[in-house]
């Protein structure tokens, strides 16, 4: 993991150019349903017709960041701190990853909250972590993929791109998004099964940085004996991160819920693949949303509102209460 200071200039352009894109697609796609001409603007479309589905959404936040802390607490094998101790590392690094590109900053502030001597299995259980939460945003993407390419829905924007785009290759794209899945969950498999030991075949031969030393057996058997709940606490996690997205949609007055959900699915999928600069992710959920549902002109303002709101909720607000608890949590840390 690097810290945003030393992201590799290639990455920085790619970040910003997709962002820059993922802007443009907004106005296009915007215009191009005559949202903003003066028949049909309306700005009490910026407010939700049910705030109550929007409360719901919000009693959620800290069931969405709870689930992370739990994988953060089981992969380091806390008996002896609190649970709450773990939630306030996850909030604290949701606060540097909201503030760097891929959210890279988050893996750097947790892993500063630790204790120095804990440190590398700290870099390492947010690499299991992010993997197994990495891997359900594949997996369900590719689902998405599969079932909207080939169930007519109506407004289903990636069906229009395709028969009147001329784009009869996007069939091929639910395959390769399988095969990028399985291949991310391979790696994950062999580094389980192999890593450890080419690690320390290859400590013995050059001198490694501390942090890429490699495990004790004992620790290694440990992670991995974690590794089933850490799945089933990922699908978890997707699963309520998924319903926030549909209830703000929902509160937003979309009500069409088989195609909100393939929509959401292929937006967190796209969200990840497509890299992105400093507080720009909204600009790619709201340009990709637009981009899958096409709504008609009078509900692409509210589309777009119902993402910003989500938006709002899972990653400033826990991002503003990171900051809130930072400086506090990383005096602590120094005192170990």
């Amino acid at each position: 993991m690097k810290s945003p200071r030393y992201q590799p200039p290639p990455r920085k352009w790619m970040a910003w150019i997709t962002s820059l894109l993922a802007i443009a697609v907004i106005v296009w796609q915007v215009g191009h349903h005559q949202a903003f001409s003066m028949q049909s603007i309306d700005w009490s479309q910026l407010s939700p017709d049910r705030w109550s589905l929007i409360g719901f959404a919000a009693l959620l936040v800290p069931v969405n960041w709870g689930i992370e802390a739990l994988k953060w607490h089981v992969l380091l094998e806390r008996k002896r701190l609190s649970f709450e101790q773990s939630y306030r590392e996850v909030i604290v690094g949701a606060t540097w990853g909201f503030l760097t590109p891929n959210r890279s900053g988050d893996a750097v502030a947790r892993v500063a909250l630790l204790p120095a001597a804990e440190r590398a299995r700290g870099l390492r259980s947010f690499g299991w972590s992010a993997w197994s939460q990495a891997g359900m945003t594949l997996t369900f993407g590719a689902l998405a993929w599969l079932w909207i390419l080939n169930v007519p829905l109506k407004a289903n924007g990636i069906l229009r791109l395709q028969s009147h785009g001329g784009m009869d290759t996007l069939g091929v794209v639910p395959w390769i998004a399988f095969a990028g899945a399985i291949g991310w969950w391979s790696l994950g498999w062999a580094n389980n099964r192999f890593g450890q030991k080419m690690m320390a075949r290859l400590e013995r031969r050059i001198r490694l940085p501390h942090w890429l030393a490699a495990q004790r057996a004992d620790s290694a058997a440990l992670t991995r004996s974690h590794l089933p709940l850490i799945l089933m606490l990922s699908a978890a996690r997707y699963g309520v991160f998924a319903c926030q997205f549909v209830l703000g949609l929902m509160a937003f007055g979309f009500i069409g819920f088989p195609e909100i959900i393939g929509a959401v699915a292929l937006v967190y999928w796209g969200n990840m693949i497509i890299p992105t600069a400093a507080l720009a992710e909204m600009g790619i959920r709201e340009a990709l949303i637009v981009l899958v549902i096409q709504p008609q002109p009078e509900m692409a303002i509210p589309l777009i509102a119902g993402t910003f709101a989500i938006w709002m909720l899972n990653l400033v607000l826990p991002a503003l209460l990171g900051a809130i608890i930072g400086t506090s949590s990383m005096n602590a840390s120094h005192e170990h």
